[in-house]
């Protein structure tokens, strides 16, 4: 909590890149100059705004946000996606409000929701942060903290157990029974990790004893929690592990998978199963996590938590940078390139990359729908895998596709039948050509409006063609309805009606007009050059 004298020092200092003071008597703008000032802040390097201040660096009170300013912290994550903390400070002048702004992080400019994309400060004001300055910042290289050398680690420092696992694996993944006889020193400087400089972080991170890795690095740990009921706060279970990765990576999973849970179903004649926790997709995630985390938080470690609903992984650091929800699936990036090349070597990951879509592609076929990354914020990533399956038929529909046609699907088509599944718009044409063609998927409509959904075969199989007529008649219906709504308000003339729905080409406005007439809901009133369209009374 801040103190008088603290914040009276405050007073003293001028504004600066850190520092911004706002009367704000009465009301500051929710949704403009307070996502606006705290992403500024962020990008000039983290600072403090405080609201009850005046340009004299006089404390007038603020009456902005009362009762309500313990929310502000969580709308501001949601809007700039950085966590801002709010204090409520009662100085003897007034009531004063302080938000504490962190720096934004390396290679990543924060994003306000404000007057502003990309705000900036340029001496008492705000500006558009220029096209040099995002670039700049844009380019700054994410520090490789896993090859750079850690003074006074020896060979002594490291585990024989984890390097002697790591051999093994190596051996078989690369087909070279030779490599279990690699001394330690040998071993280490054939996968990058000990140089004429010394070990690596890496080397600390994989293979380094328990105690060393206390020492230096405390926040390379894994902790393990699960809840029966993903409601209780209590956990009914917990592990932790700081200890060298090449050593706990299969204990992990068995520690997971001691609580996996089968879910039955049939088909024709055979009982079939899937877990809750898949090992492909959750050794998968675990290896992100430690691949790709940011080493140079030391105060938090990665955190598993499971329960019967979901597999909820969290890693310290963000997503690295140039990396988005939105192309996580498609783009690399090496964080921690020296972990990410090890894990190749020993056959733990395919690549070297991030090797989300192998998460995605796994969950989409065991019917669990997307796995979900939108908690993640600037300085965490949390992955979301669900643990229940959503869609049985999904699953044998897919199977059904791949078995009857003798073809394979990339993971692109598969994500893409996932979404249609979820009523999402197709967003690669070729592959909507490609399903079509193949009888996958059916059009619904016509011209930009028209809609797809899988075939009547795959609701045939859910025993549900109920909803496939539903859906085949969804858009027809929502667009005479939309223009029933229309009339209500307005003449139907059809030129007003060709801007309302610019989405459809004329004749098929004129055949749903000429629909509602015959189910006697609208007439035409007037010449075909000058009249228009009416609901009937």
């Amino acid at each position: 909590m801040t103190t008088v004298k603290e914040f009276d020092t405050w007073l003293t200092q001028p504004e600066d890149m850190t520092l911004e003071f706002k009367s704000a008597r009465n009301n500051f703008s929710r949704e403009k100059d307070l996502p606006d000032y705290c992403a500024a802040l962020a990008n000039e390097g983290g600072g403090k705004l405080i609201l009850g201040v005046d340009n004299s660096q006089e404390v007038v009170g603020t009456k902005a946000f009362e009762g309500t300013y313990n929310r502000l912290s969580n709308e501001l994550l949601s809007k700039i996606r950085i966590r801002v903390d709010v204090e409520e400070f009662i100085h003897p002048k007034g009531r004063v409000l302080i938000f504490y702004v962190p720096a934004r992080p390396s290679a990543q400019a924060i994003r306000s929701t404000g007057n502003y994309h990309y705000p900036m400060r340029a001496g008492e004001s705000l500006v558009e942060m220029d096209q040099m300055t995002l670039k700049k910042i844009l380019n700054e290289s994410d520090p490789d903290i896993s090859s750079q050398i850690v003074e006074g680690l020896t060979l002594e420092d490291l585990d024989e157990e984890a390097i002697e696992n790591f051999k093994k694996r190596w051996a078989e993944k690369a087909n070279r029974k030779d490599y279990i006889s690699y001394s330690s020193v040998k071993t280490l400087h054939a996968v990058g990790l000990l140089t004429d400089k010394g070990l690596n972080y890496a080397a600390l991170i994989l293979f380094g004893k328990k105690e060393k890795i206390d020492e230096l690095l405390p926040g390379s740990e894994i902790i393990f929690e699960w809840r029966q009921d993903v409601k209780k706060t209590a956990h009914d279970f917990r592990k932790n592990w700081r200890d060298p990765f090449f050593k706990i990576c299969d204990e992990i999973w068995e520690t997971i998978n001691a609580r996996n849970i089968r879910t039955p179903f049939q088909e024709g004649l055979f009982q079939r199963e899937v877990l809750a926790f898949s090992e492909k997709p959750v050794r998968e995630a675990i290896l992100n996590a430690v691949a790709h985390r940011d080493y140079t938080i030391r105060n938090q470690s990665i955190f598993i938590k499971a329960s019967p609903e979901a597999f909820v992984i969290e890693s310290p650091g963000g997503l690295p940078p140039g990396i988005t929800i939105e192309n996580i699936l498609h783009k690399r990036y090496w964080r921690n390139r020296c972990i990410a090349e090890t894990f190749e070597k020993a056959g733990l990951v395919e690549r070297s990359g991030q090797g989300m879509d192998d998460i995605f592609e796994h969950t989409i076929k065991e019917g669990k729908g997307l796995p979900d990354l939108t908690k993640s914020d600037a300085y965490t990533v949390c992955l979301q895998i669900p643990a229940q399956v959503k869609d049985k038929s999904f699953i044998l529909f897919i199977e059904k596709i791949i078995n009857s046609r003798q073809i394979v699907l990339t993971f692109d088509e598969i994500y893409e039948l996932e979404k249609i599944r979820e009523n999402q718009p197709v967003s690669q044409v070729e592959n909507r050509k490609k399903f079509l063609d193949m009888s996958i998927i059916e059009q619904v409509g016509k011209t930009r409006g028209a809609k797809y959904i899988l075939s009547h075969t795959y609701y045939a199989h859910e025993g549900k063609v109920g909803i496939h007529t539903r859906l085949s008649g969804l858009l027809r219906e929502k667009n005479k309805e939309l223009i029933i709504k229309h009339l209500g308000k307005n003449k139907g003339y059809l030129h007003d009606l060709q801007l309302a729905f610019q989405e459809l080409k004329p004749q098929d406005i004129s055949n749903l007009l000429q629909e509602l007439k015959r189910e006697r809901k609208i007439r035409f009133v007037g010449s075909s050059k000058t009249g228009y369209w009416e609901i009937t009374n």
